[in-house]
């Protein structure tokens, strides 16, 4: 079978399937509930934090899930994922498409796509109201990633989890300056920065101590890698979100290793 039959074959099963996987998983907190977000939540509340002690950020070379199920057992329960999204269309014309950009990589191996109601999109991708996402409280990740021919895990295995989804959107294409490494328009930069402010709140608000995270806009999207990674960092390291979460992982999943070594190098040695 060649690779694109594959994906079009697991899309198929995956869709028809996602019902009984998700009831199959509801002890495990698997839902097809979903919420749309349609604005910025509220600064989170320093008297709810949980108060972690400090952890170094971790950046791989992986898959959003993969990474997700290397958190272990002490995990289950606790994490968030994020997608990185299409605004316009449900997971970005996935079944049409059948590509395998990060956001189509989660769809194929989990219940995502059942959680993405037609009813959210499009959403604005910058101003008024691009500051917006998807939560997903009990995706159902059932199957391995791309590079292993998304091989569906058994039941018995162990290795099937049950995650939330934070689906957020980055700037699409944006202006860039004449070096590249900046957006042309200012206000692209505040939007990006709500953006990234809104997943890790997202996660905070949700109680998710372990977090998958990635190059947000960093890939079809065209967004300047370096100016993004400092842009995640800073806002992580912000007081705000300090002690809310045990670990953070960014997942950056790169052949040519280009975003994944401008991630590795801007969070080396950071702890939150």
């Amino acid at each position: 079978m060649s690779k694109i039959a594959l994906r079009k074959t697991v899309a198929l099963d995956t869709i028809a399937r996602s019902p009984a996987l998700i009831q199959e998983h509801e002890p495990d907190g698997a839902t097809a509930l979903s919420s749309f977000v349609a604005q910025q939540l509220p600064t989170l509340d320093a008297s709810s934090c949980p108060g972690h002690s400090p952890s170094k950020v971790d950046v791989v070379n992986s898959d959003s899930f993969a990474a997700a199920r290397s958190f272990g057992d002490e995990a289950i329960g606790k994490i968030a994922v994020l997608n990185l999204a299409s605004d316009e269309y449900r997971a970005g014309g996935w079944t049409v498409s059948l590509s395998r950009t990060q956001e189509e990589a989660l769809c194929y191996s989990s219940t995502l796509y059942h959680t993405l109601s037609e009813e959210y999109y499009p959403w604005p991708n910058t101003g008024p109201g691009s500051v917006a996402g998807v939560y997903s409280p009990g995706v159902v990740v059932h199957r391995d990633n791309l590079d292993h021919e998304l091989v569906e895990f058994p039941r018995e295995s162990g290795k099937r989890i049950v995650v939330a989804v934070l689906t957020v959107a980055a700037p699409c294409n944006p202006r860039l300056t004449e070096d590249r490494q900046s957006f042309a328009d200012p206000s692209v930069l505040e939007d990006l920065r709500g953006k990234i402010r809104l997943v890790y709140r997202m996660a905070a608000s949700h109680r998710k101590k372990y977090i998958v995270l990635g190059a947000m806009g960093c890939g079809a999207y065209n967004c300047p890698s370096v100016l993004v990674a400092n842009e995640m960092k800073n806002i992580l390291l912000d007081n705000e979100f300090k002690g809310w979460f045990k670990k953070v992982t960014f997942a950056v999943y790169s052949k040519g290793r280009g975003n994944y070594d401008v991630f590795k190098e801007v969070f080396r040695d950071v702890v939150l």
